[in-house]
């Protein structure tokens, strides 16, 4: 094998090739094929490397989810840097490349290989960075928000993803002003200046929008509400599932979902529901008349008596008569149930208990008009 080696015509690597050397072609042949074979593994150990400084001693806890946010967006820049390190072995050779553009009629400009490459790697590069840091945010915005909820903290949980997502935002804005600068050589003071000029146009465009932007703000600062609150605007009423910049998401019982936009919320009147400590519930039927008056307070008083037998149920519990029509009157039944529930009940569940309670006395008095639900 030595002697073989030693019969290697070295001076064949000196030879050049377009301008080029021939071992800077086997140089750069060599780095893209050892990107391939390696970037996994290297990928794999800056991974490692760089997440135990961000998880410390939540690291092996959290390993499969830091792999997920990191290895990619890792593993891509690291093939973006290798490769521009194997085409810049070819520096001489990508100069022979070159296209001529006439700016005017005796105004040239050439623009060779090597210098659009170094541009398309640049942009590549910068955004890959940016896809990094991004995967970052998300893994510190990941076990910040396990731990407010571990702690209950329901002011972090409702600032966290805000938080995060202007982070990431001004993130992409600074990734996006570098690579106006760097890559297509915009002025970028001078651009500045003009969105200056331009924002009040554009304000004044999206008015509703910033109006939504800082009534988020608001919400966060007056906290009227926070994530997990039931609450009611008009006709509207639901738990708050996300507060973001623009709206907030509930979801109704039905699991039906509403996204209210935030300026609704601080520009009108809102109900905190979750602040109480009962819920008042109501339960409607119609009745016909023929009943006598010892009737009816009988049946009133059984209504009462069976309803509060119910677990849940607390006292008062209000019977009156709200409306009268030509055949029937409407009968309607009032009671309370404690906010939040005991655990282990549920409202829908209560609230047929307690329906058929009282279906159960009327239908057994024979006194059941047209039913009308119930509320």
């Amino acid at each position: 094998m030595a002697h073989l080696l030693l019969n290697i015509d070295m001076a064949f690597f000196d030879r050049e090739f377009m301008g080029e050397k021939v071992s800077a072609y086997f140089w750069c042949v060599g780095i893209i094929l050892a990107t391939l074979l390696l970037k996994r593994p290297v990928a794999g150990l800056l991974t490692r490397i760089s997440t135990r400084l961000t998880a410390r001693f939540s690291y092996m806890r959290h390993k499969g989810k830091i792999r997920d946010m990191l290895f990619k967006p890792i593993e891509r820049l690291l093939q973006v840097i290798l490769y521009y390190v194997a085409i810049h072995q070819l520096d001489n050779f990508l100069d022979h490349f070159s296209m001529q553009h006439f700016i005017g009629s005796k105004e040239r400009l050439n623009i060779k290989l090597g210098d659009v490459l170094d541009h398309v790697f640049l942009f590549l590069f910068i955004i890959f960075l940016t896809q990094v840091i991004a995967s970052f945010v998300d893994f510190i915005y990941y076990l910040r928000m396990g731990k407010a909820q571990i702690e209950k903290n329901q002011s972090r949980i409702q600032l966290l993803p805000l938080v995060k997502e202007m982070a990431k935002l001004l993130l992409w804005a600074i990734s996006a002003f570098w690579i106006m600068g760097s890559v297509f050589h915009v002025n970028i003071p001078a651009l500045i200046t003009g969105l200056g000029i331009g924002g009040v146009a554009i304000a004044l465009a999206g008015k509703e929008t910033v109006e939504n932007f800082f009534a988020a703000f608001t919400i966060l600062s007056d906290k009227p509400f926070q994530t997990g609150d039931s609450i009611k605007l008009g006709d509207v009423e639901g738990v708050v599932e996300r507060i973001g910049f623009r709206s907030t998401r509930l979801r109704n019982l039905d699991g039906s979902a509403y996204i209210v936009p935030n300026q609704n919320l601080v520009s009108q009147n809102l109900v905190n529901l979750s602040m109480r400590d009962n819920r008042v519930m109501k339960v409607a039927v119609n009745i016909r008349y023929g009943i006598t008056h010892d009737a009816l307070q009988e049946l009133i008083a059984e209504v009462k008596k069976n309803i509060l037998e119910i677990e849940s149920v607390k006292a008062p519990v209000e019977v009156t008569i709200e409306t009268l029509d030509k055949e029937t009157f409407q009968l309607v039944v009032s009671y309370n149930l404690p906010h939040p529930l005991p655990e282990g009940k549920n409202l829908t569940a209560l609230r047929r208990e307690v329906n058929m309670k009282v279906f159960e006395v009327i239908s057994g008095k024979a006194v059941l008009g047209t039913p009308i639900g119930t509320s």
